[in-house]
């Protein structure tokens, strides 16, 4: 279910990241290595570049179309630079009652907010619990929601956990926003009897900090009703790789990958961006990564989720 990828670093190219590699992002939309099913419920990216005229106001594009496809995409990865990047390719399952549209693609921002959110996971029988939520939502926020999706309720969620939902946060205020919004949904589960397992892999970025957690509630509680739960998801702990440099850049052999040096750079994704994982590493189990960046250089911290 979905692919994302995030990146933080030194500017680079947006192609760089979402075609130049040989496991790119694009890509994984309808060759995806560490998954069965196809990506194709859309694709969306917000980036940041720091260089930029206005470098606290991300571009955004996003759109219910496969990006394989996609030439005006192409067309503007070559051209624009990022520090900053969460970029999507959203699955849905195979049937005529999913909704597929613009209002339903990550990554998620509402107007005026200074962080953005996309997932890779599935909260199960959302519908259930939606409503629930909305106790511990700012009703400003809530009126922004749009779309059907469970990422966009939770985006509001986390947002509705900060001072100021509007105001810039750094990277821990982030992370304890998240944090609190998944204590939050496991509260609410709880409260609905709702124990079958759901992955929730979000990556949250402000333009200058990237947080990310690899959790499942109720890991290895699936339905016996012959669904997509009861088989495609049994024993599916999500992945979410990351991996750090001095950038990343193609070789004389034209291969993409990492640049040695001081790490500077960093890219988290739901699988490696390059067939070599040797550079990779898998984040652990319910934890949570948390990146930071001053200048040229990187904090990273992984915290324990025990929710």
């Amino acid at each position: 279910m979905c692919r994302v990828m995030a990146y933080v670093g030194r500017p680079v190219r947006l192609d760089d990241l979402l075609f130049g590699p040989d496991r790119a992002l694009v890509r994984q939309s309808v060759d995806p290595q560490l998954m069965s099913l196809l990506n194709l419920g859309g694709f969306g990216v917000i980036a940041w570049d720091s260089e930029s005229r206005d470098p606290d106001m991300p571009f955004t594009y996003r759109t219910a179309d496969l990006p394989v496809y996609d030439r005006n995409l192409k067309a503007l990865a070559e051209k624009a630079w990022t520090t900053t990047a969460i970029a999507h390719v959203r699955g849905v399952v195979y049937e005529p009652s999913e909704t597929v549209g613009p209002h339903n693609v990550h990554p998620f921002r509402f107007p005026g907010a200074a962080i953005v959110l996309a997932q890779n996971g599935d909260l199960f029988d959302f519908g259930r619990m939606r409503y629930d939520l909305l106790a511990h939502i700012d009703p400003v926020l809530a009126r922004r929601i749009e779309g059907t999706t469970d990422t966009e309720w939770l985006y509001a969620l986390v947002l509705s956990q900060l001072d100021d939902p509007f105001a810039p946060a750094d990277a821990v205020t982030i992370a304890d926003a998240v944090e609190r919004a998944l204590t939050i949904v496991r509260a609410v589960r709880d409260e609905r009897e709702i124990n079958t397992q759901s992955p929730v892999n979000v990556v949250a970025s402000d333009g200058h900090s990237l947080v990310a957690t690899r959790f499942a509630f109720d890991y290895g509680w699936y339905p016996d009703d012959g669904s997509f739960f009861a088989g495609e998801r049994e024993h599916d702990f999500t992945t979410l790789w990351f991996t750090l440099a001095a950038g990343f850049a193609e070789d004389a052999d034209g291969e993409w990958g990492p640049v040695a040096g001081a790490p500077s750079t960093a890219i988290i994704a739901s699988e490696p961006l390059t067939t070599d994982r040797s550079a990779w590493l898998e984040i652990p189990e319910y934890s949570m990564l948390i990146i930071d960046r001053n200048d040229d250089e990187l904090t990273v911290q992984t915290r324990e989720l025990a929710l």
